[in-house]
């Protein structure tokens, strides 16, 4: 079966082989998810700040179940599984985050600066916010069996910072090069489960508590909420003011939105133009797309 192109439910008042690539929107964004469950903000924002302050407490001490779980990781471990630990905890790596990072910002500064320099803020910042958060926490590291090195103070997790910071912006930039359903959806599906197992990794190597790494999905999920609102919001302001439509948003963007344009915005000489000052002239307005004016065949 052919892959669906990522429409949106009015695509069908512009023609799609008209339209660039770069105007199709994606199914979900952070958006929607706080839209359909607005608990989730309050939540992320809580949990950090209490296992971070528990974390404070005597090195942790009442975060009860943490040694336990650490206990049963060590339990459990084989040679395999501690091969493959030791393997995607590298996906977390400065080694392997940092070219991506690059990567992923060259191949969206083409059709979004915007979205490149925000990839490269946020995987310049990364490092400070993580130095900040574990010198004022100050959490120890778990003691003895231990499969890899770690140094300096356990909360939160730098290997799941950093990479929730880096490879939660694929799907984002895969969606301004390709407009199949089924390769955004694997996009996302593999830079969730990197993250994930970068999570996993850091417990079952013993570096870090699981509340260390819990705390770390949390803040990475508040900081990519954070970014793509803000890309929003900026968004809006060129709408307004009539930027270029590389710059704008859609109405559903991917995950971390790319700028793209709305495929139901109306067309002029084969281009989309989009609603606010850029919007007005013959053809365009309140009536929408081109068409017959009254009085007219």
């Amino acid at each position: 079966m052919a892959d669906r192109p990522i429409t949106s439910p009015t695509a069908a008042t512009v023609s799609t082989a008209r339209a660039p690539l770069a105007t199709t929107g994606t199914p979900l964004t952070f958006r929607t998810v706080r839209r359909r469950w607005p608990s989730l903000i309050p939540l992320a924002v809580l949990v950090p700040l209490v296992l971070g302050a528990l974390a404070m407490i005597d090195g942790g001490r009442l975060l009860v179940w943490d040694a336990p779980l650490t206990a049963a990781a060590v339990d459990h471990r084989s040679t395999a599984i501690d091969d493959l630990s030791r393997a995607v905890s590298r996906l977390g790596a400065w080694p392997v985050v940092y070219p991506l990072g690059a990567a992923l910002a060259l191949a969206a500064a083409r059709r979004s600066p915007r979205l490149a320099w925000v990839i490269v803020a946020t995987v310049a910042a990364r490092p400070a916010v993580e130095w900040l958060l574990k010198e004022i926490v100050g959490r120890p590291r778990p003691d003895g069996a231990r499969l890899v090195a770690g140094t300096g103070f356990s909360f939160p997790s730098g290997h799941v910072l950093a990479a929730t910071a880096t490879w939660a912006f694929l799907p984002a930039v895969v969606a301004l090069h390709t407009h199949r359903r089924t390769l955004w959806w694997a996009s996302v599906g593999l830079a969730g489960t990197v993250v994930a197992l970068v999570a996993w990794s850091r417990v079952w190597l013993g570096v870090h508590w699981t509340s260390d790494v819990v705390a770390s999905l949390a803040l990475g999920y508040l900081a990519l909420n954070a970014v793509q609102a803000w890309l929003h919001r900026r968004a809006g302001d060129d709408r307004s003011s009539g930027r270029r439509r590389s710059e704008l948003l859609p109405q559903e963007g991917p995950a971390i939105p790319a700028f793209q344009a709305s495929p139901h915005w109306p067309m002029r000489n084969g281009s989309v133009v989009p609603p606010g000052p850029a919007a007005s002239g013959p053809g365009t307005g309140d009536r929408g797309p081109r068409g017959p004016r009254p009085g007219r065949p």
